[in-house]
């Protein structure tokens, strides 16, 4: 992969961008980030946690392609999430 991206790579098929991106670093200053897995939720997905909606915990997912927001789940996990498509 390039040395970076533009939101143009983000605005494809979600599970394209989730495979594309295994392996891929996350580079920030001194902060690199490599990426060991993803999943990909289509619309109608009942395991993504936009299924039912916007809310305000889930609001970020309705951003623009390429829009990255890390969450915290179950209270014990921070998780990354870039927007696809």
């Amino acid at each position: 992969m390039q040395d970076s991206v533009d939101a143009g790579f983000f605005d494809r098929d979600t599970r394209d961008v989730a495979r594309d991106l295994l392996g891929c670093d996350l580079v920030r200053g001194e902060v690199r980030l490599r990426i060991v897995e993803t999943e990909a939720y289509i619309p109608g997905d009942s395991a993504s946690h936009s299924y039912r909606g916007k809310t305000a915990r889930n609001g970020p997912m309705w951003g623009p392609p390429g829009h990255l927001y890390v969450y915290l789940c179950y209270g014990i996990h921070h998780l990354l999430n870039l927007v696809t498509e």
